[in-house]
């Protein structure tokens, strides 16, 4: 998707909880165990947040609540199930690639691959195409305002000339992280 035509990145805790959900029902105190343990270091995330995001997924109609014990098996607590319209709402997000951005690559890339490898191979080395290539249309992008950018604008020089390093950098891991990924997931 063009730089242009996308929308501000969607950096929201409210996709890792919804892909956790896209493989099983969970509580939300379930749901916080399993985002610190698999991607505290990618998202922090405090536990009254966490239910505060269901309540708002809830209204939204992403999840709904259903009756049974959570994987702790802790009784009379609300275990959560995606929607139809939250699998849909999971599967969009899942499926666009992240924008050029250190932060939105750092929280939103890394999640992504994380379900990407729970649902398919295929699919998990389709992401890291099209994100390179993403992270790549943003660096040529980012090189053409620098060109565009006037040689007295000190600052607005710098900030650019950061960014288009960082995403070279980020091209550099990407590439990295596919070759260790690729050896351990075979």
């Amino acid at each position: 998707m063009s730089m242009s035509r996308r929308k501000a990145s969607e950096s929201s805790p409210e996709y890792p909880l919804l892909g956790f959900l896209y493989f099983q029902p969970l509580h939300g105190y379930d749901l916080h165990k399993r985002l610190e343990s698999t991607l505290g270091e990618v998202w922090t995330l405090p536990q009254n947040q966490v239910y505060n995001i269901l309540k708002r997924l809830e209204c939204q109609g992403y999840i709904t609540p259903i009756s049974g014990e959570s994987e702790s098996h802790t009784p009379n607590k609300q275990v959560f199930t995606l929607t139809p319209a939250g699998k849909h709402h999971f599967e969009t997000w899942l499926m666009t690639p992240t924008p050029g951005s250190s932060k939105a690559l750092r929280m939103e890339f890394i999640c992504r691959l994380f379900f990407a490898t729970q649902i398919s191979e295929d699919l998990y080395s389709r992401l890291i195409q099209e994100q390179y290539h993403e992270i790549h249309r943003s660096v040529e992008y980012l090189k053409k305002k620098m060109e565009a950018c006037p040689a007295e604008q000190v600052f607005n020089r710098m900030g650019l000339d950061l960014r288009i390093r960082q995403l070279i950098a980020t091209l550099e891991w990407l590439e990295t992280f596919h070759q260790i990924c690729e050896e351990q997931l075979t």
